[in-house]
């Protein structure tokens, strides 16, 4: 019984683990692409299986801090429990130090090119702190949403850094490419869930963002920045975009629409991956 209650003191899910469910899957997809085009380059670097591991490891422990982070924020404006503040500072600091090990490990590896994704996601990060000191509805916010899914696909250059030791621009095309794959996954989603709780949304936009999407791919592979193949999925998502804009499309099953869009989300970036290889 005292085990039990030390765990609970040691861990509470509402400090510890992120609440936004699909953001999951904006960070391990694009890792997987990442690490399945560096380990295709032509000159795969070495201890690329390691690298890999400690991108995906501190990757992980980067974005697990938030939690942490907003609920110390929210303690601390009188948000939340005083008692928890040892436990918010706590798991902040251990995931914090987690991500700096991988950070020095990769380093001591060779792939000093991850400093430039560094910045951005640090950026990305206070971004977020600040929308969390505003309250729930800046974090909720659509603006806010849109730039998280668009830095968390930062992890895949990541895993291609770390398997191929190089910064190219296929590197930057795998992010472009996946970050537009989470926006227009966040767009169609948030349609979906007005739909279902019956409101308007923003149908205008689902639609201008995910023809917009499919067109600057389009124009990519057209100039030889990206393969045709990754303009496949980017035709599909507006396909269906245009079913979902038409007339209220409400979700009948939460759960396996979930599992179906993170399905969605694995096949176009196999397809994108693929194209690269």
């Amino acid at each position: 019984m005292a085990g039990s209650t030390s765990r609970r003191t040691l861990f509470r899910k509402s400090i510890v683990v992120p609440t936004e469910h699909g953001a999951w899957s904006w960070l391990l997809v694009p890792w997987l692409a990442g690490a399945v085009v560096g380990l295709a380059a032509p000159a795969r670097a070495e201890q690329a299986s390691l690298a890999l591991l400690l991108t995906l490891v501190g990757g992980l422990s980067a974005y697990m801090v938030r939690q942490p982070a907003t609920a110390y924020l929210r303690i601390r404006q009188g948000r939340g429990r005083e008692a928890d503040r040892p436990l918010a500072l706590g798991w902040m600091a251990g995931f914090s130090l987690l991500a700096l090990g991988c950070l020095v490990g990769l380093l001591l590896l060779g792939r000093t090119a991850l400093l430039g994704l560094a910045i951005p996601f640090l950026a990305l990060l206070a971004a977020y702190l600040l929308a969390a000191a505003a309250g729930r509805a800046a974090m909720r916010s659509l603006g806010m949403e849109l730039a998280g899914a668009a830095g968390l696909a930062l992890s895949a250059p990541a895993a291609y850094i770390a398997a191929s030791g190089r910064l190219t621009p296929t590197a930057l095309a795998l992010w472009a490419l996946l970050a537009l794959q989470n926006v227009a996954g966040v767009l169609y989603v948030r349609q979906r869930l007005a739909d279902t709780k019956g409101q308007p949304g923003h149908r205008r936009l689902t639609l201008a963002g995910h023809g917009a999407a499919f067109v600057a791919v389009a124009a990519a592979a057209a100039v030889g920045a990206v393969p045709w193949l990754a303009a496949v999925p980017f035709a599909g998502f507006l396909a269906r975009a245009v079913w979902a804009v038409q007339q209220p499309r409400p979700i009948p099953n939460v759960k396996r629409f979930g599992f179906m869009e993170i399905g969605v989300e694995i096949l176009g970036a196999a397809l994108m991956a693929a194209g690269f290889s």
